[in-house]
């Protein structure tokens, strides 16, 4: 299930650089105002496969009619566009009716007023499709170092990254009780990518915005859409929007 809210203010808004934990802390809060049990166990538990822990929810970063950038911050122009996603339907039942029975969202300083939400319909994934990210795409590897394992962040120009994301979503099909074929995704560029560092909770992440080709398994594709593409997706990464399919 994936809503489209479109905010609005009096005025422009002035936000931070680093707006997603505004946006983290507001999404699950929201939900938890509807359902407490369910969003304190999205929040504090998830879903756990093979040691990893999934919260299948992503959300988009902001989109404003024109932003400005500012010493401290993004000045932000009303409407505002936010995209959340999942493919559990409770989380987003529970986050759109907050959104539509208080009418507004308070980022940090800032109150946004709620002017609409819509349910979008699901695409059909079909043939070869090709994906816009909505927020950057996160995907790492450990690394080792003397006795010690880092996480090492991977781009678009590896491999490895490729490999990251299908595993990822494959484990993501596990969760959702989701028969997958065996058979790998094909994934392919589409022009260049663009390297985005933000700071999220305190540690800083390395995520890749762009365009690219998938072709596989519709129902693996279709998690990805409503669950994110790669890593932290619940932190506000990793959200797509469909292109074109063929």
């Amino acid at each position: 299930m994936r809503l489209h809210v479109i905010w609005t203010a009096e005025k422009a808004v002035l936000l931070p650089w680093n707006y997603l934990h505004l946006l983290h802390g507001f999404l699950y809060t929201a939900i938890k105002r509807a359902s407490p049990k369910l969003g304190e166990f999205l929040h504090e538990q998830g879903f756990v496969v093979g040691g990893h822990r999934y919260k299948l929810v992503t959300f988009s970063l902001l989109f404003p009619q024109a932003a400005e950038p500012t010493d401290d911050g993004l000045k932000m122009l009303p409407p505002i566009h936010w995209w959340v996603a999942s493919p559990l339907p409770a989380p987003m039942e529970a986050l759109a009716f907050t959104l539509l029975t208080e009418g507004e969202a308070r980022l940090g300083k800032v109150s946004l007023t709620v002017e609409r939400v819509e349910v979008e319909e699901p695409p059909k994934f079909e043939g070869r499709c090709l994906f816009q990210t909505l927020s950057p795409i996160v995907a790492s590897t450990g690394v080792r170092k003397g006795s010690k394992m880092e996480h090492r962040f991977l781009s678009p120009e590896e491999q490895d990254f490729w490999r990251v994301l299908e595993t990822n979503l494959r484990r993501k099909a596990m969760v959702l009780g989701v028969e997958a074929s065996s058979d790998a995704l094909r994934f392919a560029s589409e022009g260049k990518w663009r390297s985005k560092l933000l700071e999220v909770q305190g540690a800083k992440v390395r995520g890749w915005e762009g365009r690219f080709w998938v072709e596989g398994d519709p129902a693996l594709i279709s998690i990805s859409y409503e669950a994110g593409f790669g890593e932290r997706n619940a932190q506000g990464f990793g959200m797509v929007k469909l292109v074109t399919a063929r």
